[in-house]
């Protein structure tokens, strides 16, 4: 399971919740910014989003569509539909399919796409395929989102879970969506 965390010159962005790091911790409070948090989705930050939450006095970021999920065992301090860049590099994409209020960040500067669950990688570099191994979500809304991030100018696939895919993320994915005929 992945966490990243984004220092940015006036704050510090957690793209989902680790598990509780008495040593991550330190190393947040020593940079002195404030500290906000984005799902991925609704399931993520659990169980010790609740630590984080408090610990560390963070606001917690979360697509509206995601704010019933079931598996949500934190409060979002704030529900978000449309807020398209968390600064001027690192852009927002809603990527529904895993849930409905999945999302990926986009970091124009480095040309990295954390993906949360909408899709991952192997071992070989290649895309996950999630329509079998994790079937139990929308399918063809997930698959249309990876379309839809074909659009942006990435090159590092960094996910939630599974493999990242460095240097060839686009191309991988670009070679999924071929196989898969969408």
């Amino acid at each position: 399971v992945g966490i990243y965390v984004i220092n940015l010159e006036n704050k510090i962005v957690l793209f989902d919740l680790p598990t509780y790091s008495k040593e991550l911790e330190k190393y947040l409070i020593e940079k002195k910014k404030p500290i906000t948090a984005f799902l991925s989705h609704g399931s993520t930050g659990i169980p010790d989003g609740k630590i984080w939450q408090k610990n560390l006095a963070l606001k917690i970021y979360l697509h509206e569509a995601d704010q019933n999920n079931s598996w949500l065992s934190l409060k979002p301090d704030i529900l978000f539909k449309d807020i398209p860049f968390i600064d001027k590099n690192i852009e927002i994409i809603h990527t529904p399919g895993h849930s409905k209020g999945s999302i990926c960040l986009d970091d124009h500067e480095t040309k990295t796409l954390l993906t949360g669950d909408t899709f991952g990688g192997t071992k070989k570099g290649t895309v996950k395929d999630f329509r079998i191994e994790d079937a139990r979500n929308d399918i063809p809304k997930r698959l249309l989102s990876c379309k839809k991030v074909l659009n942006y100018d990435f090159k590092t696939v960094l996910p939630f879970h599974y493999e990242p895919i460095i240097g060839s993320g686009k191309k991988a994915l670009q070679d999924f969506i071929n196989v898969v005929g969408i």
